[in-house]
């Protein structure tokens, strides 16, 4: 079976808390529907339209660029909109009293057509229905969580956490790979050619639009690789960093069920990052778990849950490193936090319509920072083949082609955490976006 052929396979609609709208408030409320757009592309239109600065303008989540989604965005008075173009429609619905905040959100609603099922693979997704509907699966975080793998990257925290700085930073700024589109891939190449000459790469990325100042940095600070991150934007350091804390989870939570289910009830799905256990009926609960399973924090002095602890440990000794080293140190914006995240997720209002020619269409929804794709692969049992289509449209590792740096996956994304002001910031490459309807 197939997933993501069309672009309108993949639907996904935010669900607004209506509490927050009124009919009068100082923040107007945007209902955005988009297709081939990153959030960021969408805000940048929504402000247009609205009359307001990029970086005025709230929301509740962030959104992937494939697929048709729908969401919610705020500005401080904001005109009335109403646009409607091949890639993106702006309502106006009302009014708010404050800016849209993660808060807001209460989750999302999936439509996912799945393309050439075989009647065996139908049965199958039948078949799980009933044991996801009742208990659900681990909360792992999905592949769009590890763009860095996609980008070929690696863990650009890792190689911090070992003092490797050099090392991140060059995999980071030019790590080639078979997405980047002509205009990231000459750019890379040319990195690489002068990697070294500072200034000769400080013209280059003066040509490019982006990552200047990192090297202006290391033109006056020789082999200040760990200083020179003061100049990426802080979102793409947070990608990169919950990257790695989220790879750590994974591979401590698929281990907790490799271990408390049985083989005959296992389950085993690849994913970028590792192999995903689930079990095909309940799981051994622990109460002492309460239900969460630890984020760590640096050096996992957060992890009160001595198998938790244990489970992590032994990951990160998997990535060469012990939990006294799950730090990063004189490196601006790599602060290591620990949250508690829901160690199970189960899907609400899940459903299952067959179509003519071999299609079915999988319907639910979601609490947010949970993952679409992961439902459906653990009703397919792995048996998916993906086409995420546009291959090299995501304009590079700066452009929009990370998303969801935000702890949960879907969180949104808050004004003060957003690009550091002192960083460079991306420029949208001339002619991405639709014409303005007037």
């Amino acid at each position: 079976m197939k997933l993501k052929q069309k672009p309108g396979d993949f639907r996904v609609e935010e669900l607004l808390d209506d509490s927050i709208l009124s009919e009068r408030g100082k923040h107007r409320v945007y209902r955005v529907s988009k297709r081939k757009l990153t959030s960021m592309d969408a805000v940048a239109l929504v402000a247009r339209e609205a009359g307001v600065a990029p970086g005025e303008i709230s929301i509740a989540g962030l959104k992937d660029r494939q697929g048709v989604t729908v969401q919610y965005m705020s500005a401080p008075g904001g005109r009335r909109v109403d646009t409607n173009t091949p890639h993106i429609k702006i309502e106006t619905i009302g009014s708010c009293t404050r800016p849209l905040s993660s808060q807001d959100s209460g989750g999302n609603a999936f439509a996912i057509v799945l393309r050439d099922v075989s009647a065996d693979e139908a049965v199958t997704l039948r078949r799980n229905l009933d044991p996801v509907r009742e208990h659900g699966l681990p909360n792992y975080f999905g592949e769009q969580r590890f763009g860095n793998l996609r980008g070929q990257q690696g863990w650009i925290a890792r190689d911090l956490a070992m003092g490797r700085s050099e090392i991140a930073l060059k995999s980071l700024l030019a790590s080639r790979n078979e997405h980047d589109d002509p205009d990231t891939a000459k750019f890379k190449d040319a990195l690489l050619a002068r990697w070294g000459d500072w200034r000769a790469c400080r013209d280059i990325a003066g040509r490019f639009g982006a990552h200047m100042r990192v090297f202006e940095h290391l033109a006056r600070n020789e082999e200040d690789y760990a200083g020179a991150f003061r100049y990426i934007a802080s979102k793409l350091r947070l990608i990169h960093l919950y990257a790695w804390q989220s790879h750590l989870w994974n591979r401590a939570v698929a281990n907790w069920v490799s271990n408390t289910v049985a083989k005959v009830d296992r389950l085993n799905v690849s994913g970028p990052e590792g192999p995903l256990s689930f079990s095909r009926g309940a799981y051994a609960l622990d109460p002492s778990m309460k239900g969460v399973f630890r984020l760590p924090g640096a050096g996992f002095a957060d992890v009160e849950h001595p198998l938790q602890r244990d489970l992590l440990a032994l990951a990160l000794r998997g990535e060469g490193l012990q939990p006294g080293e799950f730090r990063i140190q004189g490196v601006s914006g790599f602060a290591i936090k620990g949250e508690d995240r829901p160690l199970f997720v189960v899907p609400r209002a899940l459903r299952l319509a067959e179509r003519d020619e071999g299609a079915v269409v999988l319907s639910f929804e979601l609490p947010r920072g949970a993952y679409a794709t992961l439902v459906v692969a653990r009703l397919a049992e792995g048996a998916l083949e993906r086409d995420f289509g546009d291959r090299g449209g995501d304009r590079g590792y700066d452009r929009g082609g990370d998303r969801g740096y935000d702890r949960g996956g879907d969180r949104g994304y808050d004004r003060d955490r957003g690009p550091d002001r002192g960083g460079d910031r991306p420029r949208p490459p001339q002619g991405r976006y639709p014409p303005r309807n007037r």
